[in-house]
């Protein structure tokens, strides 16, 4: 058609217009066919319970045709939500992410645009083929999905697409399918960690870890004491016997671990925050405290504190949780610093996962030292700006090479 109009300009000359004459009539015909695609179908999106980050898997999606005239044989393209970076994602991006190679681009940022909206995006998904659908019928197509971040992934909507009989345009049906993915940080073995330290004095017992409350673990019944909370009486006994009775609960004396999370980037890097990240997720999730609990702490718009062990089974929610801890934009290092000394008096071990080790977070590591709590650094990625102090372990993490990193880690530290 195009050349047509260039080569027919002059219709005294040649007959190449004709050309575009019947070019042009084909093109219309195709869009005012397609123009009359309206098909209509329900949507089912079977996804599995959470996905891993970096790992691809298969998912069904099942189309029922309710227009009651059936589906030709169709395209079929799932469409996740596009968001579009913020300036301060625009200018945190890390030059060694920096996909443009040439000063133009770098100076320009569209690469950089283009590639921050693909990994807010969180994947791509290549279309399938749709076999025909009988009237009042449905069919099922398989897709796959790689995603490219941790965190929910969006899926907006789905895209029916049927080429007509010349296969020169496509007639498009938008379906709407909402729904949500989480994406969990992959997660890599880790040895089976000795956390040292001895059993601390819990006067409220593990209930007072996990919730408000006193004790579980009954001793005896008693006759009431001045001071004892009123809550604690035990009625029927005091209705038995005319006089108050409370209900004694036995001290609790158990070892607590810490596992902190640094969510403070001293300068914007994405590889190192991730790997930071993963290694958090492999140890929550990998490592056995037996009979004791273990704090997974961090900061990201508040303090996060999520128990695990002792008969608590959480693993999904720290996997949820985890998913999604972004950066911290507020405050600085000492929020996370003086949210983890509140606990140091109930904890016997701490694994630090730090993104550098700088003055702030030495002083940290020195004062935990000072409490008597044994403690093991990994540090993703960064440099140690400040001598480390004395007594406390330190292990590197390559995030180029976190699974091995991770698998080196020293089974015993003190």
């Amino acid at each position: 058609m195009l050349a047509g109009v260039v080569f027919g300009i002059d219709v005294n000359r040649t007959m190449a217009f004709h050309l575009f004459s019947i070019a042009a009539a084909l093109v219309l015909v195709a869009w005012i066919a397609a123009g009359q695609f309206r098909p209509r179908v329900r949507i089912e999106r079977r996804l599995p319970a959470f996905a891993t980050v970096g790992c691809r898997f298969e998912y069904e999606l099942t189309l029922h045709d309710r227009g009651g005239q059936g589906l030709a044989a169709l395209r079929v393209c799932d469409e996740l939500q596009t968001r579009y970076p913020s300036a301060d994602q625009f200018a945190r991006l890390g030059a060694a992410e920096e996909p443009a190679s040439n000063f133009f681009d770098r100076r320009v940022g569209y690469p950089r645009w283009l590639m921050l909206i693909e990994r807010l995006r969180g994947g791509r998904i290549e279309p399938a083929s749709l076999p025909a659908t009988p009237a009042g019928g449905r069919s099922r197509v398989g897709l796959s999905l790689e995603p490219h971040r941790r965190g929910l992934l969006h899926f907006q909507r789905t895209v029916l697409l049927r080429p007509d009989p010349l296969g020169l345009v496509n007639a498009v049906a938008l379906c709407a399918a909402p729904q949500t993915l989480l994406v969990v940080p992959r997660v890599h073995p880790v040895p089976r960690l000795i956390l040292p330290g001895a059993r601390r004095h819990h006067p409220l017992g593990m209930q007072a870890v996990l919730a408000v409350g006193e004790s579980q673990e009954f001793l005896q019944l008693r006759d009431y004491r001045p001071g004892d909370p009123v809550r604690q009486l035990h009625w029927p006994s005091t209705a038995r016997v005319g006089r108050p009775i409370v209900r004694e609960s036995a001290e609790e004396w158990f070892a607590r671990h810490a596992l902190v999370l640094d969510t403070f980037e001293p300068r914007p890097d994405t590889v190192r925050f991730e790997a930071a990240v993963s290694a958090a997720a492999s140890l929550a999730v990998g490592l056995d405290p037996g009979d004791a609990l273990l704090d997974l702490m961090f900061v990201e718009e508040r303090a996060v504190v999520i128990t695990t062990g002792r008969g608590v089974e959480a693993s999904g929610v720290v996997l949820r949780e985890i998913a999604e801890v972004t950066p911290a934009r507020d405050g600085g290092f000492e929020s996370l610093a003086s949210h983890v000394l509140r606990h140091a008096g109930q904890l016997s071990a701490c694994i630090h996962v730090l993104l550098c080790l700088d003055e702030a977070r030495a002083a940290l590591l020195q004062r935990l030292h000072a409490s008597g709590v044994s403690q093991l650094v990994l540090l993703a990625g960064g440099e140690a700006s400040v001598p480390i102090p004395q007594g406390v372990l330190v292990h590197r993490l390559d995030p180029a090479r976190l699974a091995e990193s991770l698998a080196t880690i020293p089974e015993r530290f003190c």
